[in-house]
């Protein structure tokens, strides 16, 4: 018993010594084969769609009707994998990088423009043959989500917050848009101290990511600054008919789930949105901010599980 304890001691201080020098020598090589197997652990497969905008990524898995998940302003599609896990197993999950984010190319001016991003969205659902799906987003995605519902309500059978939306103001003002309002621009990284200032913004305790995967996500973030910048102002200056103002036209079964914690968009946003909505509930979570399917990826995931299964 001794020996074996010994030989299995033996062997994980070598897998461990093994990674350690994989990631020193080749970072990059390490990084995504890590990301390849965290991506398959979560019943998903990366794949890629032609769309008249170019080749655009996203992952899938699972059977069942479809849910759709958006992510926010400089994510990623990735942030979903722990969260779809409470999904998976009952329904066929799409996790797309929004065009012009991510690993999808770098899209010209005016393309972030909200409407053009939704737009293009719309390209990518159609290339996927998606006539009906559920829509579940964070941040951005939310405002983008608002007015697709709007758009072609016959497709979209339900529409999920996954955190706070962009386009909802609450009675009190967050960090966020007290930073905003002094020309600040708090999500947009170009030093690795502006990424974990950022990081506060995001998060009370930010989640573990195995290193070799978050350097590879800061690097190619941090590279991208100037296009970010230009993208921050694009997003910022083109909100129209904020999410708020759409709400009362939302007639899907609508899911609300916000963060006590959160830092972008404060608590206080929550109600207004909810009471917009027609046909709402809203879901509150503890010791969370922003991105709720990274910190809480289990309780916010089965929020909108539940919320499914009674819809």
């Amino acid at each position: 018993m001794k020996k074996i304890f010994i030989y299995l001691f033996s062997f994980l201080f070598l897998l461990v010594a093994l990674g350690l020098l994989a990631n020193r020598f080749w970072p990059i090589q390490t990084a995504k084969a890590m990301l390849s197997t965290y991506i398959a652990s979560a019943g998903l497969k990366a794949k890629q769609v032609e769309t008249s905008i170019g080749q655009l990524n996203y992952l899938e898995g699972g059977e069942g009707e479809t849910v759709v998940l958006l992510h926010g302003i400089f994510a990623r599609k990735e942030h979903w994998i722990k969260f779809s896990r409470q999904l998976t197993d009952k329904y066929r999950v799409i996790i797309p990088d929004l065009p012009g984010f991510a690993d999808n190319p770098i899209l010209g001016d005016g393309q972030y423009h909200l409407d053009t991003q939704a737009k293009n969205l719309v390209k990518l659902l159609d290339a996927l043959k998606l006539d009906q799906f559920h829509l579940a987003a964070n941040s951005m995605g939310g405002q983008i989500s608002g007015t697709l519902s709007l758009q072609m309500p016959e497709r979209i059978k339900s529409i999920s917050f996954i955190g706070s939306p962009l386009g909802v103001r609450g009675p009190q003002e967050s960090d966020f848009e007290i930073a905003v309002a002094k020309g600040e621009m708090p999500l947009v990284v170009d030093s690795l101290e502006a990424y974990k200032k950022r990081n506060t913004y995001l998060f009370p305790k930010k989640p573990f990511v195995p290193p070799p995967i978050e350097n590879l996500w800061r690097s190619a973030e941090i590279s991208r600054g100037d296009v970010n910048r230009r993208i921050w102002h694009e997003v910022r200056n083109s909100i129209e008919q904020p999410l708020q103002e759409m709400a009362p036209m939302i007639t899907q079964p609508s899911l609300v789930v916000w963060c006590k914690e959160d830092r972008i968009f404060d608590p206080s946003g929550a109600e207004v949105l909810t009471e917009a909505l027609p046909n709402a509930a809203l879901v509150w979570l503890e010791k969370c901010g922003h991105v709720p399917m990274l910190d809480k990826p289990k309780s916010a995931g089965l929020a909108l599980r539940r919320f499914l299964e009674s819809h």
